[in-house]
C-alpha cells in the first residue's frame, strides 16, 4: 500500500513537468512528513518514562552549560517579564483579591448619606441613623461611626509623656459587626455608648505594646483623652485596622437617638441577610430615606444613602490605577516571552545540523521536540525562580514608596497565591512561547539538510523571527504610548494651582482642650512669627487636601427663602488673621482680618462663593447667615473676597468656601518661612511646649509633602509605567537587534556577491537598516492601532490630556522608531565590512 501511493504521487507529479528524478524526491519527501506527523500525534500523548525523562533534563543541563550566554539572556529576559508581573499581581492581590480582615467580609456594605439633588456628601444624622436601623429588612446588623473632624484626633496625656493620638467614636456594636473580638478585656456595652454613659476606652495592640510596654494588667487602668479620664477597658487584635489611616483609640460615640438637624457627622457599615444582594439593599435604602424624608421634613432634604461594598470603600479609588498596572506588566511579559522565542528560534537554527544528524540516526521529531521543551522548561524554572526573587524586592519598594494611608489593610506580600501565579505563568511561556519554536526548527527536509553546504533552515524559522520582533514592537508601542499619556497628564497635573503657595510651608496639628483656646494659639502664632526665618503665621482649623470637610447651609440676606429640597451651602474654615499670607491665597477684592475682627460677625469669602451667589455684583458688605431656624440666622458681613482653593486636590473643583476669624480647639499652624521650613520644627516645638509644656504636638509636615501625598498614587503610577515602559523598549530594541544581526551573519554570502559587483559600504548599509525599519515600522503601525483601541480604559487616570490625543502616539512612534534605527546600525555597520574574498571563499 505504501509503495502504491508513492508511485502514484510520483506519477502525478510527472504529469506536472517535473523530472523523473525530482518527482521521486518530492514524493517521499511529501509522504515522509505526513509519517512524521501521524507518528508526532501518536507520540504526543504517549508520557515518558521517568528514565527517559531525567536523560532529557541531563541533556538539556549540558546544553545550556554549553551555551551559558545564551543561557544567561534566556533566563534574565524571564526573569525580568515574570519578575514585574508577579510585583504588580502581588498588589493587586493584596487590594483587590484578599480577604478583607473582617468576618465575612464580602456580607460587608458601608452607606454614606448624600444629596440626590447635586450628589454632595452629607453623612448619617442621629434621627436617620436609628430610622434605618430599625426599618430596614436587608441587614442583619448595622454599626456607625462619626466622621467629625474634631471627633478623629486626642489628646492622649500621663505619666508617659502627651501624645496625640488617631481616634474614631463609634457604636457599641460596632466590633461585633465586624467580627472583631479583643486580645484583652471586651469592647463596649449599650449602656456605655448611651449619652452621658460611662466614659470607656479601647485601644490598639501597637499603642499598648508601645506605650504601655504590653503589660496585660492595663485593664482597667485610667488614661487621660482630651483632660478627661476614660477606663481602659480592652486591647485589640495587631492585625486589626478599619482605614487605611491606622487608629489607636476608639471610645463610644454616645449619639442622641433624638439628634438635631444638620448633625450629618455619621457613616454606617451594615451586613447583609443572607440572601439579600446589594441592589436589593440599595432599593431599601431608597425607600427608606424617601420614606423618613416624608415622615420628617424638619429634618433632612433631598437625603439618600449610598451603599457599596466593603471592597469598594477601600480600593474603589485604586482598581483602576491597579488594573492599569498590570496590565502594563503583562505586556512586559509577552514582550519577554517573545524575545525568548525569538532567541529559542535563533538558537533552534544554530542547532540546524545537530537536529538533522538526531533525525538521520533514528530520533523522531517528537523525541526531539520534547528534549527542546524541556530545555525551555529548565530556563523557564530558573527564569520563574529569578522573577519571584526579583519580586520579593519589587514589593518592598512598591509599599516603601506609597504613603503610609495607602497600604492594603491586609499586605500579605509574596504567599502561597502568589507563587502559585508565578509557577504558572512560567509554565505557560514554556507552552505557549516554546512549542512553536521547538516544532518550527525540527520541521524540515532530511535529504535537504543533510547535502553539504546548507547551513540555514527553510523561510519558516526567518518569518517567526521577524513576526515574533514585529509583535514586540507593538505591544512596546502600546506601553509606551500608554506612559506617555500618563506622562503628559501627570505633568499638567503637577503644574494645576491648588489655589495657594506650598513653597517654604511648615504645618504643625494641634489640638487644645483645655484652658484659654484663642489665648494659646494667639501666643503660639506671635512668638512664632518673631522667628527671624519667619515671613507669616497663621492657623487653620482643616488644613487644605487634609481629606476632611465641613460646611454650612446658609441663606442670602434680602432674598426670599428657597423652597424645601433647596439650599446654599459653603464650606466653613476657621482661621487666623495671617493664615491667607501664610499660605500664599490672594486677596481679590476688599481685605483680610484684622486685630479686633474676631469680635465681630464678618467673613471672607472665596472667589466661587462670591460668583455663585452675588453673580455680577459687588459681594463686599453683603451679609449672609448660618446657623438659620426659621427667621433666626446669626448674620455675617463678607469684609473680603479671596482666591479660590482646591481643597479636594488638582482633579477636584473649588467649591464655595466662607473663612472666619476664630479658633477652633483643633487647629493646624500654617508657618510661611524664608528658607527650608523643617529647619525651624525644633523651635516650633519649643515654643508650644513654653507656652504648655503638657501640650501634645501632632503631624508635622511641609505643604510641599502634603501636596506631593495628595498625587501620590499618580505619581506612583506614571513612574512604574514609564519603568516598564522602558523595559519594554530595551527589550524591543534587543529583539530587533538580534534578529538584524543573525539576518547579517547568515547572508555574508550575498553582501561578499554584492560588494563584488562594486556595491558601496553606504549601500549596504541602507540595505541592512532598511529591513530592520520595515520591521520596525510594522510593529509600529499595528502597536498604534492597538494603543487607540486600549488607551480609552486609560480616561479615569488621565487629567487634562485625552486617550487619543495625538502627541503621545507621535511621541512614542518617534521613540519606537529612533531606538530601532539604532539597534540596526551596528550589524549594518559589520555588513559594511564584509570582505568579498573572505565570504565568498568561505562560501
Amino acid at each position: 500500500e505504501l509503495e502504491f501511493h508513492l508511485a502514484m504521487r510520483e506519477e502525478n507529479l510527472i504529469k506536472q513537468g517535473m523530472s523523473p528524478g525530482d518527482a521521486h524526491d518530492a514524493a517521499r519527501r511529501g509522504f515522509g512528513n505526513m509519517v512524521s506527523l501521524k507518528e508526532s500525534s501518536r507520540n504526543l500523548w504517549s508520557f515518558p518514562s521517568v528514565e527517559s525523562l531525567a536523560q532529557d533534563v541531563r541533556y538539556g543541563l549540558r546544553q545550556l552549560r554549553r551555551n551559558s550566554g545564551f543561557a544567561v539572556v534566556a533566563i534574565l529576559t524571564l526573569a525580568l517579564g515574570i519578575g514585574v508581573t508577579t510585583t504588580i499581581f502581588t498588589a493587586t492581590n493584596d487590594f483587590l483579591l484578599r480577604s478583607l480582615p473582617f468576618r465575612n467580609s464580602d456580607r460587608l456594605v458601608f452607606l454614606r448619606g448624600y444629596s440626590s439633588k447635586d450628589a454632595r456628601l452629607w453623612g448619617i444624622d442621629p434621627p436617620g441613623y436609628r430610622y434605618l436601623e430599625s426599618q430596614n429588612d436587608v441587614f442583619g446588623e448595622m454599626a456607625a461611626w462619626s466622621e467629625n473632624a474634631s471627633d478623629r484626633d486626642f489628646n492622649l496625656t500621663g505619666p508617659e509623656g502627651p501624645e496625640r493620638v488617631a481616634a474614631m467614636k463609634v457604636t457599641a456594636n460596632f466590633f461585633s459587626v465586624l467580627g472583631i473580638k479583643p486580645v484583652l478585656g471586651h469592647t463596649f456595652s449599650n449602656a456605655e455608648d448611651r449619652p452621658g454613659g460611662a466614659r470607656v476606652v479601647l485601644i490598639s495592640h501597637a499603642l499598648w505594646l508601645g506605650r504601655y510596654g504590653g503589660n496585660p494588667n492595663v485593664i482597667g487602668k485610667m488614661i487621660v483623652l482630651d483632660g478627661n479620664g476614660y477606663t481602659l477597658i480592652g486591647v485589640l487584635p495587631a492585625n486589626f485596622r478599619f482605614s487605611t489611616a491606622s487608629q489607636s483609640v476608639w471610645v463610644p460615640l454616645q449619639a442622641s437617638p433624638a439628634g438635631g438637624y444638620g448633625g450629618w457627622y455619621m457613616s454606617a457599615v451594615a451586613r447583609l441577610k443572607p440572601g439579600v444582594n446589594l441592589a436589593q439593599a440599595r432599593a431599601d435604602m431608597d425607600t427608606l430615606a424617601e420614606r423618613f424624608e416624608q415622615q420628617f421634613p424638619q429634618w433632612e432634604r433631598n437625603w439618600r444613602v449610598s451603599v457599596e461594598t466593603a471592597r469598594a470603600r477601600y480600593v474603589g479609588h485604586l482598581r483602576p490605577a491597579l488594573l492599569a498596572l498590570l496590565g502594563a506588566a503583562a505586556l512586559v511579559l509577552l514582550i519577554s516571552c517573545s524575545n525568548l522565542a525569538n532567541l529559542l528560534l535563533t538558537r533552534g537554527t544554530r542547532r540546524y545540523r545537530e537536529i538533522a544528524i538526531r533525525r538521520a540516526v533514528g530520533a523522531s521529531r517528537t523525541r526531539i521536540v520534547r528534549q527542546m521543551l524541556i530545555e525551555s522548561s529548565i530556563l523557564a524554572f530558573l527564569g520563574g525562580a529569578g522573577g519571584l526573587l526579583m519580586a520579593f524586592g519589587g514589593v518592598s519598594v512598591l509599599y516603601s514608596v506609597l504613603p503610609a494611608d495607602w497600604h492594603p489593610l491586609t499586605p500579605g506580600g509574596i504567599d502561597a497565591s502568589v507563587v502559585l501565579f508565578a509557577v504558572l505563568t512560567s509554565v505557560l511561556t514554556v507552552f505557549l512561547f516554546g512549542t512553536v519554536p521547538a516544532w518550527t526548527t525540527t520541521g524540515f527536509s532530511l535529504n535537504e539538510a543533510l547535502k553539504e553546504g546548507i547551513r540555514t533552515p527553510q523561510g519558516g524559522n526567518r518569518s517567526l523571527r521577524t513576526a515574533s520582533v514585529a509583535t514586540e514592537v507593538a505591544l512596546a508601542t502600546v506601553l509606551v504610548a500608554g506612559t506617555a499619556l500618563l506622562m503628559e497628564s501627570f505633568v499638567r497635573l503637577s503644574a494645576s494651582s491648588m489655589g495657594f503657595r506650598p513653597e517654604h510651608v511648615l504645618t504643625v496639628s494641634l489640638e487644645r482642650t483645655r484652658g484659654d483656646v484663642d489665648g494659646f494659639y494667639k501666643e503660639v502664632l506671635e512668638r512664632t512669627a518673631a522667628l527671624p526665618a519667619v515671613r507669616a503665621a497663621g492657623a487653620i482649623n482643616i488644613v487644605p487636601l487634609s481629606g476632611l470637610g465641613w460646611g454650612q447651609d446658609i441663606m442670602i440676606e434680602g432674598r426670599p427663602p428657597l423652597p424645601r429640597g433647596h439650599y446654599i451651602w459653603a464650606a466653613h474654615r476657621s482661621v487666623t488673621a495671617g493664615y491667607f499670607r501664610a499660605m500664599g491665597i490672594p486677596l481679590l477684592m476688599g481685605r483680610s482680618f484684622e486685630a479686633g475682627d474676631q469680635d465681630k460677625r464678618v467673613a471672607v469669602i472665596s472667589d466661587t462663593m462670591a460668583r455663585d451667589y452675588w453673580p455680577g455684583e459687588d459681594p463686599i458688605g453683603k451679609r449672609f447667615g448660618v446657623n438659620c431656624s426659621n427667621s433666626t440666622c446669626t448674620w455675617n458681613s463678607v469684609i473680603g473676597v479671596v482666591g479660590d482653593v482646591k481643597e479636594d486636590g488638582a482633579t477636584g473643583a473649588p467649591t464655595a468656601a466662607m473663612y472666619f476669624d476664630e479658633s477652633f480647639p483643633s487647629m493646624t499652624l500654617v508657618i510661611r518661612t524664608a528658607k527650608d521650613p523643617t529647619v525651624l520644627t525644633a523651635e516650633v516645638r519649643d515654643i508650644v511646649r513654653s507656652v504648655d509644656p503638657n501640650q501634645p504636638i501632632g503631624s508635622i509636615s511641609t505643604m510641599e509633602g502634603i501636596v506631593a501625598d495628595s498625587i501620590a498614587p499618580q505619581r506612583l503610577t506614571t513612574l512604574t509605567a514609564a519603568l516598564f515602559a522602558a523595559l519594554a523598549l530595551i527589550l524591543a530594541v534587543i529583539g530587533v537587534y538580534g534578529v538584524i544581526s543573525h539576518s547579517v551573519a547568515q547572508r555574508n554570502h550575498e553582501f561578499g556577491v554584492r560588494m563584488a559587483l562594486g556595491a558601496r559600504p553606504g549601500d549596504m548599509l541602507k540595505l541592512v537598516i532598511g529591513q530592520g525599519l520595515k520591521l520596525a515600522l510594522l510593529g509600529v503601525a499595528i502597536g498604534i492601532a492597538g494603543a487607540l483601541a486600549l488607551t480609552r480604559f486609560l480616561s479615569s487616570l488621565l487629567y487634562g490630556v485625552k486617550p487619543t490625543d495625538p502627541l503621545a502616539f507621535v511621541g512614542a512612534s518617534v521613540v519606537l522608531m529612533a531606538t530601532a534605527l539604532l539597534a540596526c546600525y551596528i550589524p549594518a555597520r559589520r555588513a559594511t565590512k564584509v570582505d568579498p574574498m573572505v565570504a565568498l571563499h568561505y562560501e
